[in-house]
C-alpha cells in the first residue's frame, strides 16, 4: 500500500465573511503532496496552487511566510477541481499522513462551508489520515507536540526546499516518517532526543507547533 504525505498551505479569511468564518476561518491556497511506495522510496508528487473565492489578496504576511503570491492564484483552479485531481492522484489504496490535524480539519471545514462533502473518494481519504505529528511524538515519548521545523532540526535533516512550502513540507515529513521507520536512524534520533531534552537546548516555544495559527493582516 502506497503512504500519501500531505501539506496544506491556508490564507485566513477575512472578518467580513462573518457567516463563512463560523464554519471556516481558512482557504486552502496551495497542496503539496508526496508518495511513497511499500519500500518508502518516493514515486511521485503533487503541487496544485489553489483559488480562494473568499480571499482576493494575499496578505503581504503571508506572502512572506509561503511565497505565494495574489497572482500565483488569481488563475488557478477551485478547490472544487483540485481535490478530486488530488483525489484521482492518490490512487484507490493508500494511507495519508499529515504534520498535525490542521490540514484534516480545514478539509472537512472548508469542504462543508463549498458543500464538497459528496466528492468521490473524499470520504475514503478521511478515513484513512493519520496525525504523524502525534505518531512521531508518541514514538518518542514526548508529552506535547513540536513543531515541524524542530522535528528537523533534531533529526538532523535539512528541509528539501523552503518551509511552508507545501511540497517541500510534504516531502520532509515523508522523509521524517522513513527515519523513524529505520531502526538505526530511529535509536540515533531518539538519542539526540533526549540529549536535546537533558540539555536544555529548546524553549517551550519549540515544544508547541505554532504553524497552523494564523494572524489576520491589520
Amino acid at each position: 500500500m502506497n503512504r500519501v504525505f500531505i501539506d496544506l498551505e491556508m490564507h485566513p479569511i477575512p472578518f467580513n465573511c462573518k457567516e463563512e468564518r463560523q464554519i471556516c476561518t481558512q482557504e486552502i491556497i496551495e497542496v503539496g503532496a508526496v508518495m511513497l511506495n511499500d519500500k518508502n522510496e518516493e514515486i511521485s508528487s503533487f503541487c496544485e496552487f489553489v483559488r480562494p473565492v473568499y480571499v482576493k489578496k494575499i496578505y503581504a504576511k503571508f506572502q512572506k511566510l509561503t511565497g505565494i503570491t495574489t497572482e500565483d492564484i488569481i488563475d488557478a483552479s477551485l478547490l472544487a477541481e483540485v481535490l478530486p485531481h488530488l483525489i484521482e492522484w492518490c490512487g484507490d489504496s493508500y494511507e495519508i499522513y499529515s504534520w498535525s490535524d490542521s490540514d484534516i480539519w480545514q478539509i472537512l471545514n472548508e469542504t462543508r462551508l463549498k458543500k464538497l462533502e459528496d466528492i468521490p473518494g473524499l470520504s475514503y481519504m478521511l478515513n484513512h489520515w493519520n496525525d504523524f505529528q502525534q505518531d512521531f511524538c508518541d514514538l518518542l515519548h514526548l508529552n506535547k507536540v513540536m513543531n515541524l521545523g524542530r522535528a528537523v532540526t533534531l533529526a538532523g535533516l535539512d528541509f528539501s526546499g523552503r518551509e511552508h512550502d507545501g511540497l517541500a513540507d510534504a516531502r520532509t515529513t515523508s522523509r521524517l516518517y522513513v527515519e523513524s521507520r529505520d531502526s538505526k536512524s530511529f535509536d540515533r534520533l531518539r538519542g539526540l532526543v533526549i540529549d536535546a531534552f537533558s540539555g536544555h537546548t529548546f524553549t517551550m516555544g519549540d515544544m508547541f507547533d505554532f504553524g497552523s495559527i494564523s494572524f489576520p493582516e491589520s
